[in-house]
């Protein structure tokens, strides 16, 4: 067995190189107490959150999720960030916060359809909603819905629509019965412009950002170009139109999904303009939900 050349004493191991490393460990232990006693105040006032919503009743019928406000609270901190520390892990650590404190509230559970070649819905809906979530995968999007109407989950996390799928789940949110779930989220908040993408349903209305995005639904009955139907939506006043998906191959039953600018309302009387101008090619218009507009970063993972 090796012997030092000398013995080992707490003078060699505080000796003055080791000094500054020392210092420094000990002013990281210290911020993460006082981060810790930041966290356990914030939790004390969630509990007087909750037990406002307990008294007034709210904490069975509403939900504790505030998609709107949560992301207000992420692009502020992004917004302030400073140094190396990447924005993307920053983010990573409110999002699990924001796990924990709903789950104080009401324990959360998410319905999940991950089709073949959508394998990561399950990742996307866990990192968003956090390790609290409890994660409920069914296997179409059909069962998705239905779990969020019986009351199996509180959330469903489908797969971005895409141009000329025959298998479209959205539509089936369109209609005025208001117990039809809307979208409320888009996953990931955090993003570089690429990568898998999930959109979020509720039963609930959405949670409005200051940077919004409303979602319209329209189906027609006649072959109508896209440059047509852009057209339309924008000569009756929303601004920002941009298609995300069609739905089916025939073009005599169609349906287009388009994003639009700002937070639309479902009563929104614009959207009788729009059935107007397309005359008899026009069978529905409806508001589908909308989302915050995603944080989107330079870089693959840092800010």
């Amino acid at each position: 067995m090796l012997m030092p050349d000398r013995p080992v004493s707490v003078d060699n191991i505080m000796s003055p190189a080791n000094q500054p490393l020392d210092r420094l460990r000990r002013e990281i232990d210290s911020i993460d107490n006082a981060l810790h006693q930041l966290v356990v105040k914030r939790g004390a006032i969630v509990e007087q959150v909750r037990a406002i919503k307990m008294d007034s009743g709210n904490i069975d019928s509403g939900s504790a999720l505030r998609p709107g406000r949560e992301a207000t609270i992420l692009r502020r901190l992004a917004a302030a960030h400073e140094g190396d520390f990447p924005i993307p892990a920053l983010i990573a650590m409110w999002r699990e916060m924001f796990s924990g404190t709903t789950h104080m509230q009401k324990p959360l559970t998410a319905a999940v359809h991950a089709p073949p070649g959508f394998e990561a819905a399950a990742r996307l809906a866990r990192d968003h909603y956090g390790g609290m979530a409890n994660l409920l995968v069914v296997p179409t999007a059909s069962a998705c819905l239905r779990a969020i109407l019986d009351g199996a989950a509180e959330v469903g996390v489908l797969p971005m629509p895409f141009d000329g799928d025959h298998r479209a789940w959205w539509p089936m949110l369109m209609g005025q019965d208001g117990k039809i779930p809307e979208i409320v989220s888009r996953l990931p908040f955090v993003s570089n412009g690429s990568g898998d993408q999930a959109l979020v349903i509720a039963p609930w209305g959405r949670d409005i950002s200051e940077l919004e995005a409303s979602l319209l639904a329209i189906r027609l009955c006649e072959r109508t170009s896209r440059g047509r139907i852009l057209g339309v939506v924008a000569q009756a006043g929303f601004d920002g139109a941009s298609p995300l998906a069609s739905s089916g191959t025939d073009p005599d039953n169609s349906v287009h999904l388009l994003e639009l600018d700002g937070a639309v309302e479902k009563d929104d009387s614009r959207l009788s303009a729009i059935g107007a101008e397309l005359g008899g090619a026009f069978v529905q218009a409806d508001i589908i939900g909308g989302y915050a507009r995603p944080l989107l970063l330079a870089g693959a993972g840092n800010s």
